[in-house]
């Protein structure tokens, strides 16, 4: 039985939409919402990066016969890490957005109304 992705395969798909995620989010983000945007565009090379981390954490070692897929912990582990990544980049976002914010309402403000 083979597989349907091969190792080496799944390593340029990721790479892959790793440079496509980084050029489309900064140049695309950055002429939509400005800084929001170049922000977004950092996905791309964090999406390898955790990638990178879950192939070491699941790796198979022949010699001391550890295999990161057959672990609670490993996978439990990776929750956390999803998790607490996930809040600190929503707490980072709603930080760059709440300064936009706070920017345009102080704007609005300054203008006379009819």
């Amino acid at each position: 039985m083979q597989e349907l992705i091969s190792p080496q395969g799944s390593e340029k798909l990721i790479a892959f939409a790793a440079i496509a995620l980084l050029v489309i989010g900064a140049i695309g983000g950055a002429r939509a919402i400005g800084r929001r945007g170049m922000v977004a565009g950092l996905v791309g090379p964090l999406v390898w990066i955790l990638w990178q981390a879950h192939k070491w954490v699941t790796r198979y070692d022949a010699r001391s016969g550890y295999f990161g897929l057959e672990s609670v912990a490993v996978l439990l582990g990776e929750v956390v890490v999803f998790i607490a990544l996930g809040w600190a980049l929503g707490r980072a976002w709603n930080e760059i957005t709440k300064t936009n914010r706070d920017k345009g309402d102080e704007g609005d403000k300054a203008q006379p109304t009819i």
